[in-house]
């Protein structure tokens, strides 16, 4: 039997507070001061309360709570995933910054 191991890739991850501001701040319908439904990533989310959206996925709608993150897989696709779980996977990540010319914010170095 052959054996895999998975690739390194980076993904983005939002907690539930994260994502209810960014529910607010982009279109979100707000009742009592929560986003009831926009999209997220091109996604189209719902309310079910205040404390749970539910985010469509490829294996059918799913439930985002407090106790989990919210993964932009490298297709696009968005998952839930447990904290527990999302923390014995995953770890922080910062890509390396473009060098600039000193004294010039922004601008990339070249040679």
């Amino acid at each position: 039997m052959a054996m895999y191991k998975k690739k390194p890739v980076v993904i983005e991850a939002v907690t539930f507070e994260e994502f209810v501001e960014y529910g607010k701040q982009n279109g979100g319908n707000i009742v009592n001061n929560m986003p009831w439904s926009f999209s997220y990533n091109e996604h189209p989310v719902t309310h079910e309360n205040d404390e749970c959206y539910l985010i469509p996925t490829l294996e059918g709608t799913m439930k985002f709570t407090q106790q989990d993150m919210l993964i932009t897989r490298v297709n696009g696709e968005i998952y839930p995933c447990k904290i527990d779980i999302f923390k014995k996977i995953y770890q922080s990540f910062n890509p390396p910054r473009t060098p600039t010319k000193p004294g010039v914010s922004g601008t990339p170095l070249t040679k």
